[in-house]
């Protein structure tokens, strides 16, 4: 016998008993959990359909070309009973009538209400829409809200257009059946469509009966109506614009630089973009820019030292009312930082460390600027002296 084997221990009764009653309790515990779920409850056969009440195919038709993404099906509430399609929705990209861009728009069909169940409302079907009209009839009252409501025919057994400043909406009812359809305001074709939307969808419904298919496809519209682009422009037409060498001449920038010799002006021209769906470029005919050279010649020290400045007269911007050009001249008094005051010139003028003058006078705002000595203080000074001179000669010639 081999002194060191190891005996097995000996278990006791109870212990092997409670390891039973283990096992058992793991299997029952699995057995449990095996058990198949409760069925879930299904739509009747004669329950509405919103997605196809109002199909991909009839957004499609009435924006041809237009991209279209489904959002999908909204199921009722639990509470309601079997859960059917209770409403649907579609992402419409539209162009933008202010840029190149395009910009999503909503459709949706939401089912109000169906067939006599008193969990719904009270009353028959028509009594719930009379309802639903008396009650946005009395939101439309509020005037900060801007909604109208008006009286729809053809569609259904009865309907009114809902009509904001961003959606239009229709309410209508067939039958037990009563549907909302919604767009989202893009164009004059908006009131159209929806209705349009709102009486396809009742074709697909017979009451007693439930979804039918309908007797004809939607109208499809010819194309899509782009808005007109209603925004003000901001700037007066091109050819209001000034002559910027007329409004500082050579016999201006000659009475303020006396001892400088005046090289001919250089013109710069430029241009106006409207932004719109097709940007359009309009040629502004006048110079808006002419840059005078002047310099002179001295001795210092047996040298011989050349002065030069750079005079310039920019025509900025001519807005098209007074509230934009007060707009424009804040903001580029923000980007230029023209600190200092001037008094004097226009309506208001400001001067910064680059001696650049810049000045609005009513509709029109322009900058005066006389560069050169940065880098030495008394001629920097001088240059001061001389743009504050040509500002006052620039600004009693502006109208």
């Amino acid at each position: 016998m081999n002194p060191f084997r190891t005996l097995a221990p000996i278990r006791p009764a109870w212990l092997l008993l409670a390891g039973a009653v283990h096992v058992a309790a793991l299997a029952q515990t699995a057995t449990v959990t095996a058990s198949p779920p409760p069925a879930a409850a299904t739509a009747p056969a004669n329950a509405p359909d919103a997605c196809r009440l109002m199909p991909r195919a009839d957004i499609e038709a009435l924006f041809p070309g237009r991209p279209v993404t489904d959002k999908g099906p909204t199921l009722s509430p639990l509470s309601r009973g079997p859960q059917y399609a209770e409403s649907c929705a579609y992402v419409v990209r539209l162009p933008s009538p202010t840029s190149t861009l395009d910009f999503a728009r909503f459709a949706s069909l939401t089912v109000v209400r169906w067939g006599d169940s008193p969990v719904v409302g009270r009353g028959t079907a028509k009594d719930s829409f009379a309802s639903i009209r008396t009650a946005r009839e009395r939101v439309a009252t509020d005037p900060k809200l801007s909604l109208r409501i008006e009286p729809l025919a053809g569609v259904g057994e009865e309907a009114f257009m809902e009509t904001s400043a961003h959606r239009v909406a229709v309410y209508a009812r067939k039958g037990d059946l009563i549907v909302s359809t919604s767009l989202d305001a893009y164009s004059s074709q908006t009131p159209g469509n929806a209705s349009a939307l709102a009486r396809q969808a009742l074709s697909r419904w017979q009451p007693g009966t439930g979804m039918v298919a309908a007797a004809a496809p939607i109208a499809t519209q010819a194309a899509v109506e782009v808005p007109a682009d209603t925004r003000v422009s901001q700037t007066a037409p091109a050819d209001q614009w000034p002559d910027a060498c007329a409004l500082m001449t050579p016999e201006d920038v000659k009475a303020v630089f006396p001892d400088m010799t005046i090289a001919a002006p250089v013109q710069f021209k430029g241009k106006i973009t409207h932004e719109s769906r097709e940007n359009r470029i309009e040629e502004i005919p006048k110079p808006i820019g002419c840059l005078y050279n002047v310099r002179r010649t001295d001795s210092l020290d047996g040298k011989r030292v050349t002065v030069s400045h750079q005079v310039q007269m920019s025509v900025r911007n001519l807005a098209s009312t007074p509230a934009f050009s007060q707009r424009y001249f804040e903001i580029s008094r923000k980007v230029g930082e023209p600190k200092t005051p001037v008094t004097g010139l226009g309506d208001e003028a400001n001067i910064d460390i680059l001696n650049r003058i810049q000045i609005r006078k009513g509709l029109l705002s322009v900058e005066v600027r006389v560069g050169g000595g940065e880098r030495d203080a008394a001629l920097h000074a001088v240059a001061r002296e001389r743009v504050n001179a040509l500002a006052a000669r620039v600004a009693a010639k502006l109208p």
